[in-house]
């Protein structure tokens, strides 16, 4: 049954308000919705303040100008009024300002209300819509970027890439003009190499002036962009003939730039005034600067091969390139490195120089059914040195596509595994080894206090003479044994006792970035997102590399365990001071489901665990320590609904205790 409040719109008519058909609330003052009731007198019964503040305060972009009241009572008279409408509004504020104003005005149900009454409510969609369309401009220029750097590596040709490039900029700043300008090979004048909306024939065919006789030639001179709102009103530099006979008024050239040098412009204009904002000219230079990577590539008359040769020498991972036969044309010095064969080895031969025999026939079959279909493999493979010894690595294997999307190659990174996995089984044994530690420590300290005690008693009943001599010769035999005993504990325990760290200059980004490597596997696995974030650079701090990267170890070791759905995980870095002291917070958040107040508290107490099985509890304890031995600090917060929150702060620089 509907809810309703009486509203008055005369001496002795009543109005019965039909709460249940409103968005929310009426009258609180945080109400994001304006709304007002009229009848069909264009009486306002009820509005809100919001309403009235909008509703008069904003004129409609239209004829006229009219007041959004207005255009509202006039909209809902008219013969375009159906029962119910929903109308988006463009009007402008009192001082000018855009606003999306979205109404929907309908007929209230009748009943006991005659005459008729309609309910309407606005609501401002300026900044949802603006957020929206920003995105969606966004999403355009990386897919633009994307198409290019594609069609780069899929075999085009030169000029292929240049006209799909100006094309598509085009399209994508909404301009009539593009155009990409090279230097001539013998000459210093500007050749029109692709361009979008010029006369037919000149592309191809024109050329220019540089310097102060063109907009492109000046951005070229000046190493900038250079941007044009009139050109009729323009003294830095002289329109070129192309840019007067197509009567451009407004553009923006910027330099096409590789490696510190200026291989050509790129310019787009516009036969009407316009502004460039910041982000198209930072598209625009972008589009330019990979154009020009691409366009230094055909200078040196390299084909593709040879590209990729250039890029596998500087990678760290090993890198294999093979035709569509499997048959080897590239393998780089990490690979080199990482199987002792050499690239003169290698070329003409087949991967299957790597097989240890480990792999199944049917492990092959689903990689080759993958590949051929298109499709990258992943996986783990144990392969086989040159000197016969086993590594493992993580290969991913990704077809190549012609333009036509036919295979041309096959691309495999190989990521070493080997050095990673025995670093992480030396981190797991690591708790295993403080555990026993602890328990030995722990029940050799125990056994100490009543030995103490038992020698004490032996040593006072064996100086008693009232005891006949071999029996107080035995009682000093026994208290002699525990003095022995306690000696020979009290040894091991000075052996148990933690060594000193070696600290170094370490850097703490190389070090969380190690820490998320060696668990790469176990974030693909658990469908996690890791991503780093730094609000300033971050300076080197003193601290031992291994126990800190055991912290962070142990760290994302419990928010993956906390997350077993997937979820993200998030680091962040700043400086912070602490009792004035320089140092880095190291911020490591999850999305999991937070940990209660009640277990937060007891989160560092050894053998506690919380959420998992697996594990005995230490871990948290011995991160604890590690930090206190680094004169750092370690709290963990659980915001409800939030997941975690662990901050570690570690000093810049460590202090003589």
């Amino acid at each position: 049954m509907s809810k309703n409040r009486k509203i008055q719109s005369g001496p002795n008519t009543m109005y019965p308000l039909p709460l249940d058909q409103l968005p929310s609330k009426i009258g609180e003052r945080s109400l994001p919705i304006g709304i007002c009731i009229f009848n069909a007198h264009k009486k306002a019964l009820f509005k809100t303040p919001l309403f009235e503040t909008m509703s008069n305060g904003l004129r409609v972009e239209k004829k006229g100008f009219p007041l959004l009241s207005d255009e509202i009572l006039s909209f809902t008279f008219s013969e375009k009024y159906e029962k119910e409408s929903i109308t988006q509004y463009q009007t402008k504020d009192r001082d000018g300002l855009p606003h999306i104003i979205l109404c929907r005005v309908f007929a209230v149900e009748k009943g006991s209300m005659d005459p008729a009454v309609f309910l309407a409510h606005i609501q401002d969609m300026t900044d949802i819509e603006t957020q929206s369309r920003e995105s969606l401009i966004i999403s355009r220029y990386q897919a633009v970027l994307g198409k290019i750097a594609h069609l780069a590596v899929s075999g085009a040709s030169l000029k292929d890439v240049a006209d799909f490039t100006s094309r598509e900029t085009a399209t994508a700043l909404n301009v009539e003009f593009c155009k990409i300008l090279i230097p001539g090979d013998s000459d210093p004048l500007l050749h029109l190499l692709a361009g979008v909306g010029w006369q037919e024939g000149l592309v191809g065919s024109y050329v220019q002036e540089g310097g102060i006789y063109s907009q492109a030639g000046f951005a070229i001179r000046e190493k900038k962009a250079v941007i044009v709102r009139d050109m009729g009103v323009e003294h830095r530099f002289s329109p070129s003939t192309l840019l007067s006979s197509h009567h451009v008024r407004s553009g923006v050239s910027v330099p096409m730039m590789f490696q510190g040098q200026v291989l050509g412009a790129m310019s787009i204009h516009t036969v009407s005034a316009r502004s460039f904002d910041a982000r198209e000219i930072d598209f625009l230079e972008t589009v330019a600067n990979t154009f020009a990577t691409i366009l230094d590539r055909w200078k040196r008359e390299e084909t593709q091969l040879s590209l990729y040769k250039r890029l596998f020498a500087q990678v760290q991972d090993g890198v294999i390139l093979t035709d569509k036969n499997g048959i080897i044309l590239e393998w780089n010095p990490a690979m080199e490195r990482m199987s002792g064969w050499s690239r003169e080895e290698t070329i003409g031969k087949t991967p299957a120089l790597l097989s240890s025999g480990r792999q199944s026939p049917d492990f092959y079959n689903l990689l080759w059914q993958t590949l051929l279909s298109g499709k990258s493999f992943v996986g783990r493979f144990i392969n086989r040195q040159k000197n016969q010894s086993e590594f493992l690595v993580w290969e991913n294997i990704s077809p190549v596509m012609d333009p036509d999307n036919t295979i041309r190659y096959f691309l495999s990174i190989l990521t070493d595994l080997s050095e990673r996995e025995k670093l992480l089984e030396a981190l797991r044994q690591t708790e295993q080894i403080k555990l026993v530690g602890q328990l030995s420590g722990g029940l050799l300290h125990e056994i100490r206090n009543p030995l103490i005690g038992m020698g004490s008693l032996a040593d006072h009943i064996g100086a008693s003479n009232k005891l006949p001599e071999e029996l107080r010769r035995q009682v000093q035999l026994i208290a002699g044994e525990a003095r022995r005993i306690d000696e020979l504990l009290e040894s091991h325990l000075s052996v148990m006792r933690p060594k000193s760290f070696d600290f170094q200059l370490l850097d703490l980004v190389d070090l969380v970035e190690d820490a998320h490597s060696l668990l790469a596997q176990a974030f693909r696995k658990s469908k996690i997102h890791f991503s780093l974030s730094l609000e300033d650079p971050i300076e080197p701090i003193e601290g031992a590399r291994g126990p800190l990267q055991q912290v962070f170890l142990n760290l994302m070791m419990n928010a993956i365990d906390a997350m077993p759905e997937g979820g993200s995980i998030t680091i962040g870095m700043k400086p912070c001071l602490h009792h004035d002291k320089k140092g880095i917070n190291i911020m490591i958040t999850d999305s999991g489901k937070g940990i209660p107040d009640h277990i937060l508290k007891r989160l560092h107490e050894p053998f506690f665990t919380y959420g998992k099985a697996k594990g005995v509890g230490l871990g948290l304890s011995i991160t604890r320590d590690i930090v206190d031995r680094h004169q750092g600090k370690i709290s963990i917060e659980s915001p409800s609904g939030q997941g975690v929150r662990a901050t570690v702060w570690l000093p810049v620089k460590q202090e003589d205790k």
